[in-house]
């Protein structure tokens, strides 16, 4: 399901004691000594975040009367084929095989294609060609990459060469290169004006030099493409995806760079969502038929770098530490809790990296700062899906004082899944609401960033929320119909309905705009006087030609959008600001 975020809005290097990377080296060789005893039936290769077999797989569980499996993404090839077992194809229509198949057809298609002899050694490549266009009809005031539906995160690499390799079905890496359009060209590049710039939540101080963009001229002018005009203008950050995957057939570890997402949510997940282009990360999971258990580690720059300070080392370490607890009781019932700090220090002192320890207990405010998450899942009846997730990032004790604002989020949502045509089609609704400050502390918050380099442009910074992708003081309204023809066509009709508040990344969490201060800013979402309205509707579909060449996967795809919103004021009760905006993407991709 496509995610759509739409908000404009000294020289030391840290340092791990030598005892420390010896120690982190031993945990690292006992888990290779451990896995080459694994049988060769089991992979280690992982399925990216991109593939189909998410949706297709959850649709199956629906339809065969089971509740959709771990909603930790992406799965390891081992994985995916455990929770593959549990369903008996033997008593499944003709409609549900079909996408039986299909899965395990990409579960086999994604491992490296050729072998040795003794399938000792595998080594795989994928070349894709995809050119896409994008339109708009109103440059003037749609003029930044978050004005857009289909956002840079969402659009295809117009080349994408994948290399990947994996040793005795235990050891995989995967390593991507690509040429594409940057994120910002350098050309025709609008910056926010840092005069009196109040700096970024806690992850950028007031006075620093940063570039934010605004606007630019891929993204405003009527007509563009992901097919650099010159070889300048190509993105440089790459691999966007690139790992070293050790597993077995109940555990699997992965370090590297990766989408990753946990939730059941299709508009964005609280703790970790896959809305972000990437994550550099650490991830642990070890998962049986009833039960899974996850530590993940993200890792965040810390540090900006001007043109003139290229090469300048980062000053300290800031790091997601999570860790999940995923149950699947019975059939039609799961559920998963987590515990999670965002750690900020100028060394790593391993002693935190201790993913049984209760997280909240870390307390030093000005290094740690944790938030707590819940989701559950019900099947009351086969294709019948109900959920929901719930996030605490602040709460007041009954013996703290109130010079910090509550801070949490719900979301609720149901979806349906009925055979049609072949395939299946699903209609489903979500709601969203966020307190204005989910996500903002004085000391750490959940926010990041990501530079972009360009040729003639220094090198801006892509702010996300590593979580819900709107962040707080939000309510959301999601509705859509989604058909799928597995491995051959999908059609889409989405709607988003959106109430934003005066909050937002740019805006002080303190009441008297200090930065440093208590996150005390009050408000009721959506809070201000003034709030933004906003709509997309979107139409969306996709075809591939499996038969047209045997040596080649060929498919075609485009969206059409509506975007439209305004500036509501509560206190006259009149809106103004109104803009609207017809948003076409048509892609085309060759891979073999």
């Amino acid at each position: 399901m496509i995610r759509k975020t739409f908000f404009t809005p000294r020289k030391t290097c840290a340092i791990i004691s030598d005892a420390m990377l010896k120690r982190f080296s031993l945990v690292l060789l006992l888990i290779l000594v451990v896995s080459m005893n694994v049988s060769g039936s089991v992979s280690s290769y992982i399925l990216p975040l991109s593939s189909s077999i998410y949706d297709d797989m959850d649709a199956l569980y629906r339809l065969t009367g089971q509740v959709p499996p771990s909603t930790s993404r992406p799965w390891s090839a081992a994985e995916a084929r455990l929770i593959l077992s549990r369903l008996d194809e033997e008593s499944m229509t003709p409609d549900e095989r079909r996408i039986y198949i299909e899965i395990e057809k990409i579960i086999d298609d994604a491992e490296p294609r050729w072998r040795t002899e003794d399938s000792s050694f595998c080594f795989g490549t994928e070349l894709k060609v995809q050119p896409e266009i994008y339109a708009h009809s109103n440059g003037s005031d749609f003029r930044g990459e978050e004005d857009w539906a289909y956002t840079y995160d969402e659009r295809a690499p117009f080349l994408h060469l994948g290399i990947d390799m994996s040793v005795f079905d235990t050891f995989y890496t995967y390593a991507d290169l690509q040429y594409t359009m940057g994120r910002y060209d350098g050309d025709g590049i609008e910056k926010l004006d840092m005069t009196s710039f109040p700096g970024i939540g806690a992850i950028v101080p007031p006075g620093e030099k940063v570039d934010i963009v605004t606007g630019s001229k891929q993204y405003y002018s009527t007509f563009s493409s992901n097919i650099p005009p010159h070889s300048s203008r190509f993105e440089f950050e790459w691999p966007k995806r690139a790992l070293i995957s050790i597993g077995g057939s109940f555990w699997n570890f992965m370090l590297g760079r990766d989408r990753i997402s946990w939730g059941n949510s299709e508009i964005g997940n609280f703790v970790i969502d896959g809305h972000v282009g990437y994550q550099d990360m650490m991830r642990l999971e070890f998962f049986t038929d009833k039960f899974k258990y996850e530590w993940t580690n993200l890792f965040f720059e810390t540090k900006y770098y001007p043109t003139e300070a290229a090469g300048t080392e980062e000053d300290s370490i800031r790091m997601l530490m999570a860790h999940r607890l995923e149950f699947r009781p019975l059939s039609w019932l799961s559920f998963a809790i987590s515990e999670n700090v965002m750690y900020h220090a100028k060394t790593l002192n391993l002693k935190y990296l201790n993913p049984a320890f209760i997280f909240h207990n870390l307390n030093d405010r000005t290094m740690f700062n944790a938030i707590a998450y819940g989701e559950i899942s019900i099947l009351p009846f086969a294709g019948w899906e109900i959920y929901g997730q719930f996030v605490l990032d602040q709460a007041r004790a009954p013996n703290e004082s109130d010079r910090q604002s509550d801070a949490w989020g719900v979301l609720a949502g149901t979806r349906s899944t009925h055979s049609l045509w072949g395939g299946y089609i699903e209609p489903s609704l979500e709601f969203a609401y966020t307190t204005p400050l989910l996500y903002r502390r004085d000391g750490l918050d959940f926010l990041m960033y990501q530079r972009s380099f360009t040729y003639d442009g220094g090198s801006p910074i892509k702010l996300y929320y590593i979580g819900f992708p709107y962040g707080g003081d939000v309510m959301m309204l999601h509705f859509a119909l989604d058909w799928v023809l597995p491995g051959k066509a999908e059609a889409s009709l989405s709607f988003d309905g959106i109430l934003k508040g005066e909050m937002n990344m740019l805006k002080s969490h303190n009441k008297d705009g200090d930065n440093s201060g208590d996150a005390n800013y009050s408000g009721i979402t959506p809070s201000g006087n003034e709030m933004m309205r906003i709509f997309i509707l979107s139409l969306y579909g996709k075809y591939s030609f499996p038969e047209l060449w045997n040596f080649a996967n060929v498919s075609i795809w485009s969206e059409l959008s509506f975007v439209g919103s305004d500036i509501y004021k509560k206190d006259s009760g009149t809106a103004s600001d109104g803009r609207f905006d017809v948003q076409f993407v048509l892609g085309f991709s060759i891979g073999i």
